[in-house]
């Protein structure tokens, strides 16, 4: 039995949906997603479907709906009330079509049974149809075709409500021991799984224990000291370890390794669960309340679905694949890690093919990770409050975003590696750009000899962060992107954290956004906390009419335009302002790729590469002139032919806010 067709009208904030989830070649129902904005009617459409539940349940089972305990009238699960009608409305209904001829429709307000058919697309008579009063009825299957309904799938419901409070609060998530030690009677005409799972993770250990203790064999010692198993059924065994190795294949996704549960001996205290690595049976969590929020709400939510298949068909939880049922989930995201909710979530849902997912979720990153799992097709997603269905595209700029993200990540992640593999204590300057910290190791080289100097230069004691780019070609183990945003992120990364090292970040001063974040108006450098300092550039007095300035400009324009021989071809920096608004150089037959880094008023540093390059326009295959900041920089340090006379004056003021540092610091 699954769901084939959902319809609403004029309920809270929804005019009027029609949805039909989908369904693959071979019958597999696919996940439903509903997404929409707080108050926009997802959490209406589900309480609809699972009142359809209940009604079916409660047609055959004494326990499915809550009972009056005076008047022995149950009660609805949802009460059929004129409050929901949509403002401006006179009346509202719902319909839920399942694919095996049940039908369930709930209506208020003044509607005519035409009306109804007209805008429903009922066909069928309903006898006691009142125009001006509330209805709710349950069609199309026998009681003994509700049971089989109820025997063979899983019908869950699991909302907001849906978890304990953890046990640090002062509750437990384990009964008393002696809750565990019985086998739960079956009765006739009684749902064994309720509808509504709320506070399961009782449930689940309790029946967890079951089915360790189900997986488990007597040992028995021979004559000659050699065990063997005894008081077992071989055959029994194996199927009943099944059900513990697909309860820890859930685990297993979940942690993202394979584990095994263990059990604590009854000699210590606390909980009977461990959990243990497969591979050397080391413990990754001494008990269950070790793991996180988000990893307990996922093994609860899919260990209660297989629970649930068990208590049905204990062959059910042997083969999870084949279970079948309609499971509801309301903020499926609840809790989760941004992990969980992307790359866990989707591998759980899709251990279970034949179960149907209808789950509300403000996730995106869960809608990412289901069109990794399933593709493209292969679930729907329809948004609140207008019922529409929409694709993966509507979503593919947040993928853009998400993937820059986790990439940024990942790189600061190498960046701290790097940086926390040296085993110095000497403080440590990081620098935003791989040129950067050569051109101050090549000012350090010069300055630190000369005798007008010496007071900034004796007894300072640092060193650089040396990395090369990315894309270098250079035989280097730290080869890093760094640049503003990524320095910036890593020196406020680095404040929270206790270093024991002082760490001195220095930017350039050509974004607005980096200044306001790495200095402080009126000082010459930001302290952070936990030994973290930063400070930009100190702007030369020639440079004061244009600020905006990188560690080139430093330098003067005659020397920043110094040539370098490669080859038959003399390369060079230029200066925006070299070029007119067009890009083009009226003294030579030049041209700058970028235009917009050009201008009379413009000190941009053009070098060579890729859409930065300067060629002749009268040539068709001009070679680049401009050379890149790495090669200045790398003959700069190296004090090539023409560059080994550059002024590093305008270099002092970095030692002088260094030397501070690290003198007031003290």
């Amino acid at each position: 039995m699954y769901i084939s067709r959902i319809i609403d009208k004029n309920i809270g904030p929804i005019s009027k949906i029609d949805i039909s989830p989908s369904f693959m070649d071979d019958g597999k129902p696919k996940p439903l997603i509903i997404v929409g904005e707080n108050g926009s009617g997802k959490s209406t459409m589900i309480s609809n479907i699972v009142d359809s539940l209940y009604e079916l349940a409660g047609r055959v089972f004494s326990n499915a709906l809550h009972h009056d305990k005076e008047s022995y009238n149950y009660s609805y699960y949802k009460v059929i009330s004129s409050n929901e009608i949509k403002v401006g409305e006179r009346y509202l209904f719902s319909r839920v079509i399942f694919d095996n001829r049940v039908e369930y429709l709930f209506k208020t307000g003044d509607c005519s049974f035409e009306q109804f058919k007209n805008e429903s697309g009922y066909d069928g008579d309903i006898t006691n149809w009142d125009t001006n009063t509330g209805i709710k009825e349950i069609y199309g299957l026998d009681n003994e075709e509700i049971k089989e309904v109820f025997s063979e799938y899983v019908i869950c419901y699991f909302g907001p409500e849906r978890y304990e409070k953890p046990s640090w609060l002062g509750d437990t998530y384990y009964d008393d021991l002696s809750t565990h030690l019985y086998v739960e009677p079956k009765f006739n005409n009684k749902l064994k799984n309720p509808i509504m799972a709320y506070n399961i993770g009782k449930g689940n250990f309790r029946w967890l224990l079951d089915v360790i203790a189900d997986s488990r064999t007597d040992i028995g010692i021979e004559k000659n000291n050699t065990l063997k198993t005894v008081h077992t059924n071989i055959q029994e065994l194996i199927a009943m370890s099944s059900a513990r190795r697909n309860i820890e294949k859930v685990m297993s996704i979940i942690l993202n390794e394979e584990v095994y549960f263990g059990l604590n001996l009854r000699v210590h205290e606390g909980a009977r669960f461990n959990i243990k690595r497969v591979k050397d049976d080391s413990i990754i969590a001494l008990s269950m309340d070790s793991l996180s929020t988000g990893q307990l709400a996922l093994f609860n939510i899919f260990t209660t679905i297989i629970r649930y298949a068990d208590n049905n068909d204990i062959n059910k939880s042997v083969y999870p694949e084949s279970i079948m049922g309609i499971v509801i989930i309301d903020e499926i995201e609840l809790h989760l890690h941004s992990i969980h909710q992307k790359d866990i979530l989707p591998r759980l849902m899709k251990a279970f093919p034949y179960v149907q997912f209808i789950v509300t979720t403000h996730s995106p990153l869960f809608l990412l990770g289901l069109e990794e799992i399933y593709g493209d097709d292969g679930f729907d997603i329809y948004q609140m409050p207008d019922g529409n269905r929409i694709g993966v595209e509507s979503f593919s700029e947040f993928k853009r975003a998400y993937e820059y993200f986790t990439e940024t990540e990942t790189h600061n992640k190498k960046l701290r590696e790097a940086i926390d593999k040296s085993e110095s204590s000497k403080p440590i300057i990081i620098t935003e750009g791989a040129t950067d910290w050569k051109h101050m190791l090549a000012a350090y080289n010069k300055l630190s000899k000369i005798d007008k100097y010496k007071e900034v230069f004796n007894d300072l004691d640092f060193e650089f962060f040396e990395y090369e780019a990315k894309n270098s070609n250079k035989n280097t183990e730290n080869k890093i992107d760094m640049g503003n945003t990524a320095l910036s992120t890593m020196c406020e990364s680095y404040s929270k954290m206790p270093n024991s090292r002082r760490m001195i970040f220095i930017a350039d001063c050509d974004d607005d956004r980096t200044n306001n974040k790495m200095s402080l108006q009126g000082v010459k450098y930001k302290t952070w906390g936990n030994n973290v300092f930063s400070f930009i550039l100190p702007i030369p007095d020639f440079r004061k009419d244009t600020p905006e300035i990188c560690i080139e400009h430093l330098y003067s324009d005659d020397e920043i335009k110094t040539e370098h021989k490669e080859g038959d071809i003399s390369r060079r920096l230029y200066l925006g302002n070299e070029f007119n608004s067009h890009g083009y150089m009226t003294k030579e037959d030049k041209c700058c790729e970028k235009k917009k880094l050009c201008g009379s008023d413009k000190i941009s540093i053009i070098d060579g590469s890729f859409g930065e390059r300067v060629i002749n326009p009268k040539e068709d295959n001009s070679p680049n002139f401009a050379l890149s900041k790495m090669d200045f920089a790398e003959c700069v340090l190296n004090e090539k032919s023409g560059f080994e006379n550059f002024d590093f004056s305008n270099f002092v003021p970095i030692f002088e806010i260094i030397k501070e540092i690290i003198e007031n610091e003290n």
